[in-house]
């Protein structure tokens, strides 16, 4: 038989999982915007993930503050102690698991998305660059894995 208390934890979890995978649909969505280049579609999911980035923070504050309050640790050890502690098939333990591995989830997607970010700026870059006639940089390895950087000017036309 399930207490009170920790059906309103479970109802807590849930939330936050609910939450969670929304985010994580948003990232994905983002990660396609991104491939597609259109400036609009990408500030429009950047707020999309920005609302959705503040609603998982409310409802992990919402979970942290029910926590202390009935004097339950909320996050390390002490957490995974209390998790450890509950029966195996307890639902508060099925979606902590989910949520750890949700946690998981979302930071290797937004990982992702950074990562093509910084290549895509990297790209304008190096095309402004070429465009303005500034040098580029690239850069070497030496023997003794020191980093070399040489210039090289970048000409589009000769007179």
């Amino acid at each position: 038989m399930i207490n009170t208390t920790q059906q309103q934890l479970s109802q807590l979890l849930a939330a936050e999982l609910k939450e969670s995978h929304q985010l994580l649909d948003i990232l994905i969505e983002e990660h396609q915007a991104l491939s597609s280049s259109s400036p609009d579609l990408i500030a429009a999911i950047s707020r999309k993930k920005l609302d959705a980035m503040q609603q998982v923070e409310q409802y992990h504050s919402k979970r942290t503050q029910f926590l202390d309050q009935i004097g339950c640790p909320s996050s390390g050890e002490e957490m995974v102690r209390f998790i450890a502690a509950l029966p195996k098939e307890s639902l508060i333990v099925t979606q902590w698991q989910e949520l750890q591995d949700l946690a998981r989830k979302l930071q290797h997607q937004n990982e992702i998305n950074g990562g093509v970010i910084v290549l895509t700026q990297r790209h304008i870059t190096i095309a402004l660059d070429i465009l303005s006639g500034k040098a580029s940089v690239t850069t070497t390895y030496g023997r003794s894995g020191q980093t070399h950087a040489e210039a090289t000017p970048q000409h589009l036309a000769k007179a």
